[in-house]
């Protein structure tokens, strides 16, 4: 289930909230989608996805996760305001804030590649009982983390793992998995998700 402290949190919202919209109905209307079309193969409903083509509300990471998949999609593809370029450089502290913890954590989507090899690359800060919890992403997707400061929880089908400062892990994303910090320091981790190619994006 999505959480409810899933919002797009940061103040440039009202461009990203454009930007979704504005990508969501040009990669559906190229594929020659209707909105049924997109509902069925993402989970959703039509008027939930009226919402996001219209700009309206704000979408969690849940939701972008599932329109991205059904699309064949990373989801810098759907929250892009501008082609890429050449070579793109993210600034540092840039980025889009999709995540806030309700003890003041946050999940920053940086950069994104395109298919045929895509991948995302994530900035996470996890405050003390912050927790991400996140449903199972589409089949064959799977996450890299490295953890830079503090302990990660991370529990994946139901199984907790400690990952400390200093250690990697590697897992199966289309179970349900939470990211979680037990402990009485700030958790900061790098993670990369990685999508599979569709082939059934006719």
């Amino acid at each position: 289930m999505e959480q409810n402290n899933d919002p797009l949190a940061d103040p440039g919202q009202t461009a990203v909230s454009r930007a979704i919209a504005a990508n969501v109905r040009a990669a559906r209307t190229a594929r020659g989608w209707s909105l049924e079309a997109l509902a069925t193969r993402s989970g959703l409903s039509k008027g939930a996805l009226v919402g996001v083509e219209q700009g309206r509300g704000n979408p969690g990471v849940l939701t972008l996760a599932r329109i991205a998949d059904a699309l064949g999609l990373p989801l810098t593809g759907l929250v892009d305001r501008a082609p890429a370029p050449l070579v793109e450089v993210v600034p540092a502290g840039a980025g889009t804030r999709l995540w806030q913890g309700e003890h003041g954590g946050h999940g920053d989507l940086l950069i994104g590649s395109d298919p045929p090899v895509s991948a995302e690359l994530w900035r996470w800060t996890l405050a003390p009982g912050d927790a991400h919890v996140s449903a199972a992403h589409g089949a064959g997707v799977r996450e890299l983390v490295t953890v830079l400061d503090g302990i990660l929880t991370l529990v994946v089908a139901g199984e907790p793992v400690d990952v400390a400062a200093g250690a990697c892990a590697r897992f199966a994303a289309d179970r349900a998995h939470t990211y979680r910090n037990d402990g009485a320091n700030t958790a900061r981790f790098v993670g990369v998700v990685l999508l599979p190619g569709r082939s059934d994006l006719g």
